[in-house]
Formats: C-alpha cells, sequence, structure tokens
C-alpha cells in the first residue's frame, strides 16, 4: 500500500480503517489447496483431503465468498459463523461445526441441517444423544502433552487444556455413545495456534499420539481431523514462512503408516484459520498524541485493544509502521512505546519498537499508523469496550479500486438494543 493511499483511505472511510488485499486472501487459498493436494499426490487414491477454513479467524462474508470461490471447506462454532456460511452457499458436506460447551438448542440447528457436528465432552455428547439419538458425530481428543502455540492461551492440547477428551476417559466416551446409538465416525484434534518451521517436529509429536489414541480405541473410524495451527511470520525480520511442502514430507510417512492399517479412514481434514487472511489484512489508525515522560518516546493512536486486542491479550508482535505525513529521504530509528485510546495499562500495541521516523521531524498528530498481519482475529476480536463503534473493513480489488465490506459502527449503532421506554 503506497503512502499516499492510506492517506486517502483514512480521509474516505475514517480511523481506524481494516483494509485486505484481496490478491494476498486469493493466493493463500491457492497456498492451502496446492498443500492438500500435495499430501493426497502422496496418499492412497481413496482418501481425501479436505480444507476447512475455520470462519472464527475472520467472519466477513467478503472473505468467506472467496475461501468458497478458492473451492475450500469451512469449519464454524456458532450459529451466526453457521448461518453466515449457510448463506453464502457452502453445502453441507463442506461444513464442519467444532463446538466447545454448547446449548441442546444450538445443537439443534446443526443436526436439523444435517451437518456433521464435532463434540470436545462426554456430557457434551450425552445432550446430543438425548435429542438426536442415532446419529452420526465426531470427537474431539486431546492427545497428552503435545499442544503447540504462541502463547499458552492459543495451546489447545495438553494436561491443563479445557479442551477435548483425555485418553484415560474415552472408554467411558465410547459406552455413552454406544447407550444412545450415536456412532463416532471421526476423531479431531487440535493442538495450538500458530506454529512455525522450528514447531514442525513438536506438531508432528502430537499428530503422532493422536493417530495412535485413534489406532487403539477407534477402529471404525472415516475421519481424521488434524485441526489447524498453520501459522504465519508476524515478526518479518526474525521469523520465515511456514513451509507447507516441508510439513507434507513429514505428514506423508506418519499418515501413511497409520492408513495401511486403518483403512476404514477415507478423510482426512485440517482446519487453517489464520494462515489465509492474516497477511492480507493491514489495520490503520492515526496518531493522535506524542508524549516524552520519565525517558520513554510515548505514541498515542486511536487503535485501542477494542480494535486489535492480540497484542495486549497475548502479548503478540505485530509489524508496525508509521507513515509521516512529511515526505523525506532522511530516516532515523527510534525506540517508541505505542498505544491505543483506552483508560486501561495493558492498551499497548508495541513496547520498545524500533521504528524508522523522518529525521528531525519524528511522527506526530495526524500521521498514521499501519499494524501489519491483521486480518486474522483482528476485527474478529473486536469490541465496544469502553463504547467505541467498531472501525469500516475494506476489501482492495486487484484492478487498483476498493470495496466496502463492512460499515463503521456509530454511537447509534452500539444504543440499537436499549430498551429507552424501561430506562
Amino acid at each position: 500500500m503506497i503512502k499516499r493511499n492510506a492517506f486517502d483511505l483514512i480521509a474516505k472511510y475514517g480511523s481506524p480503517l481494516y483494509v485486505y488485499d484481496q490478491r494476498i486472501l486469493r493466493q493463500r487459498c491457492k497456498d492451502i489447496s496446492a498443500f492438500a493436494n500435495a499430501l493426497s499426490f502422496g496418499l492412497p487414491d481413496d482418501v481425501k483431503v479436505q480444507m476447512h477454513y475455520s470462519t472464527k479467524a475472520n467472519n466477513n462474508p467478503a472473505i468467506l465468498k472467496i475461501v468458497k470461490q478458492e473451492g475450500l471447506s469451512v469449519e464454524c462454532m456458532s450459529p451466526f459463523e453457521f448461518f453466515i456460511n449457510k448463506k453464502l452457499g457452502f453445502p453441507n458436506n463442506k461444513i464442519l461445526y467444532v463446538c466447545n460447551n454448547i446449548t441442546s438448542d444450538e445443537m439443534r440447528i446443526v443436526a436439523n441441517n444435517d451437518v456433521l457436528i464435532c463434540l470436545d465432552s462426554i456430557s457434551q455428547v450425552k445432550t446430543f444423544g438425548e435429542s438426536f439419538p442415532n446419529s452420526k458425530i465426531m470427537v474431539r481428543i486431546n492427545p497428552g502433552s503435545h499442544g503447540v502455540g504462541h502463547s499458552e492461551k492459543v495451546i489447545t492440547a495438553g494436561k491443563q487444556t479445557k479442551f477435548g477428551i483425555s485418553e484415560a476417559n474415552i472408554s467411558e466416551l465410547i459406552i455413552t455413545a454406544k447407550s444412545y446409538g450415536l456412532k463416532i465416525i471421526g476423531i479431531h484434534q487440535h493442538l495450538g495456534s500458530l506454529f512455525l518451521n522450528d514447531k514442525i517436529d513438536e506438531y508432528i509429536e502430537g499428530v503422532k499420539a493422536g493417530l495412535e489414541i485413534a489406532e487403539k480405541y477407534f477402529p471404525e473410524i472415516e475421519v481424521i481431523d488434524l485441526g489447524g495451527g498453520f501459522g504465519v511470520p508476524y515478526n518479518t525480520k526474525k521469523e520465515k514462512p511456514l513451509d507447507l511442502y516441508f510439513l507434507v514430507g513429514k505428514l506423508l510417512p506418519i499418515l501413511n503408516k497409520f492408513l495401511e492399517k486403518n483403512k476404514n479412514v477415507k478423510e482426512l481434514k485440517f482446519e487453517p484459520g489464520r494462515y489465509i487472511p492474516c497477511e492480507a489484512g493491514i489495520l490503520l489508525g492515526t496518531v493522535t498524541a506524542t508524549k516524552k515522560e520519565n525517558g520513554i518516546f510515548w505514541v498515542g493512536t486511536d487503535i485501542g485493544m477494542n480494535q486489535l486486542v492480540r497484542p495486549s491479550m497475548y502479548g503478540s508482535y505485530h509489524d508496525i509502521r508509521i507513515i509521516s505525513r512529511t515526505f523525506g529521504n532522511c530516516f532515523e530509528d527510534v525506540k517508541v512505546n505505542i498505544c491505543g485510546n483506552v483508560c486501561e495499562s495493558g492498551d499497548i500495541l508495541a513496547k520498545d519498537r524500533i521504528i524508522s521516523l523522518p529525521k528531525y521531524v519524528g511522527t506526530d498528530v495526524g500521521d498514521i499508523i499501519s499494524v501489519y498481519n491483521a486480518g486474522a482475529y483482528g476485527y474478529s476480536m473486536a469490541s465496544n469496550y469502553t463504547g467505541r463503534p467498531r472501525p469500516a473493513e475494506i476489501m482492495l480489488l486487484g484492478n487498483g479500486c476498493e470495496q466496502i465490506i463492512r460499515k463503521r459502527e456509530d454511537i447509534m449503532d452500539l444504543c440499537h438494543n436499549f430498551v429507552w421506554e424501561n430506562i
């Protein structure tokens, strides 16, 4: 995105602003499809590989439409995500409902639409069985101590996680399912979020552990879901893109060995989320204040933790650039703390960050903040905390134009559900 274009977009659509590049979105969909094709090529001919985009990473229908156009399936975990995917025309066999601690009413929405559901506790299997006996289900297992992720808050396997059924409880799971006539046709595991090349071996160990459980307890299953977690390099100076073909090479020997003994399995599923929209998204904001206090240079912005919560919640790193209104060719590196407009000490976008700024000018009110890799778990985790409306979202098209794909909220949108006559 060129410098002047960022200022033009902010002037037209307001600040902050989520911006997505359609070309990058399509390329990442193609990358994931190529991964699936490469994996399929090395597996038995009768085993299908299906890639389910995890809707929670970014649920904007414009992004999901591209996912559909590129031939991918979807995974969802709430009635809203389910509704959006059905409205966009995803067929039932391309939707997987992976849920956690839901009500029987929510289960009914899925079951009545004949969509496969994945349940992650014996209690949930019982609840489902009471309403929908003699159905087909998937179950989520916890393969033990083999979790991976960029933060302990996104590690979804191991002894401390809330997800899945441990090996110690699988016998009870099988008895419970049989008591309601439920057929477990698949197992699911998800080890965590955002692994890169240095964590592939840990991911593979988790896959091995899950397959061992599958072979030991579920000889008749038809589907294995190995989850997602495919990472992207947030710190582009230190991290390299995930080598999908190297991952294929690591997976094939393990999968083929398993499939040779478990010939009922005819489908492998993966659930990439972050990998598809993350690098396509940039969050633009505006510098609203600057100050030097106690030897620290603070840059205040209108991008608060309510607009992008990842740095505050996970301590996550995002590449950030300050785009100055002042043109020039002479720059210097300056250490800054970049913070938002929420009255919370944790509302920090970047701490002790070295930023390149125009020499002798620095940064000032009205400059633009550009936060990279904001396409996943950005808007979808945004909130109205402190009563601030959420920003607009736009899509950059390949022809140099842009489309607005979600309008900016205003204060009246936030007041919509108040029952004023009772106040």
